[in-house]
């Protein structure tokens, strides 16, 4: 089926209730705790057709009470136009139109990734159509189209809410796990490539981005340990994928470019998340490892636990299904493939 743009530009792409099964929804009746997650797709025809009709079906027969997509919704050296993003909107709406049009819906929550537009100024793949396009230019274009809402249709159960000003920052409550998106994103969150921008204008919008980045873990924590109602559980995705820097050097004013730009997110989350003494995973795409362990937060943060979800490196293309366990005190987190079952390895 396809969908006038015109009549759906309305509702945002991956911030709508977008449809995922033909069975009425309730949040009230919604007792599982296993999430869905997918990124890095699709990249190409094939996985559009696989997305469309093998893993949709899928997430529609299982009843997820939301899907989180972690970013990449398409090549970094494909042509970000309007209308190609236009275009993605339909597409992925379209991808999820198969209900009852008496039920609600559950939500879409959608994290960008550098291929949406911190790497639309590269120059396009051979035979491409369009051309490079300002960084800033194609990340105000993506908030207007995706994120222009000010908060989706959901009751106070979910405890929804939204950054201001950096829209794509979001919070909610599912299952009694606190659930959070950062914007976080590859080549460096942004710092690498900058070819169409003013690069001390770009630079400076990073800075404050990684600011508001702070500010939002922080009420992510703050909301999981609300003395009324806390949560069991802390899970956080972002798209890069923290653990493997571009540089290793600090970012400092002198160097602002060729620096580890994920280092003091990697600290903040580290120190929340011990404080919060409940187990808390880091979910997110961008490289090849599909995999799960705790690993990362090693001695500093020992509930800490990362998954480095299924995207396109995972092939066949699959979505990764997480389990939360709060009765597993030594693995809380479980993962498997949506279509293929496939388990992550330690990473």
């Amino acid at each position: 089926m396809r969908v006038n743009f015109t009549a759906i530009i309305c509702r945002p792409l991956f911030l709508i209730a977008l449809t995922l099964w033909v069975a009425p929804f309730s949040l009230a009746a919604q007792s599982s705790s296993e999430f869905l997650f997918l990124g890095d797709m699709p990249y190409t025809k094939s996985q559009t057709a696989r997305l469309k009709e093998v893993i949709a079906p899928k997430i529609r027969d299982h009843g997820f009470p939301f899907v989180v997509h972690y970013g990449d919704f398409k090549k970094g050296s494909a042509a970000c136009r309007e209308e190609d993003f236009k275009r993605v909107y339909q597409e992925m709406t379209n991808l999820w139109v198969a209900w009852d049009s008496g039920s609600k819906p559950p939500p879409v929550f959608y994290t960008p990734g550098d291929n949406d537009w911190t790497d639309c100024d590269r120059p396009l793949k051979k035979g491409a159509e369009g051309k490079p396009q300002s960084e800033l230019n194609r990340l105000d274009l993506l908030r207007r189209i995706f994120f222009w809402e000010s908060s989706l249709d959901l009751n106070a159960s979910w405890q929804y809410k939204r950054q201001k000003l950096y829209p794509e920052n979001a919070l909610w409550r599912s299952s009694q796990v606190q659930f959070g998106t950062v914007h976080v994103v590859g080549t460096n969150n942004g710092r690498l490539e900058i070819l169409k921008d003013d690069i001390a204008m770009a630079l400076a919008q990073i800075e404050a981005r990684d600011q508001a980045n702070r500010v939002w873990l922080k009420n992510i924590f703050r909301k999981a340990r609300n003395f009324k109602d806390p949560a069991n559980a802390v899970i956080i995705t972002i798209q890069a994928d923290v653990t493997a820097p571009d540089e290793t050097a600090s970012c400092t004013s002198s160097n602002a470019i060729n620096c580890d730009a994920f280092a003091g997110f990697r600290a903040q989350l580290f120190k929340r998340a011990a404080a919060f003494k409940k187990p808390v995973l880091l979910v997110h795409g961008d490289t090849g490892a599909y995999c799960l362990d705790k690993s990362f937060g090693g001695p500093r943060a020992l509930n800490l636990w990362r998954l480095n979800a299924g995207g396109d490196y995972h092939m066949p293309l699959d979505a990764t299904v997480v389990t939360f366990n709060p009765d597993n005190l030594n693995a809380p987190f479980a993962a498997k493939g949506l279509v293929d079952g496939e388990m992550p390895k330690p990473c």
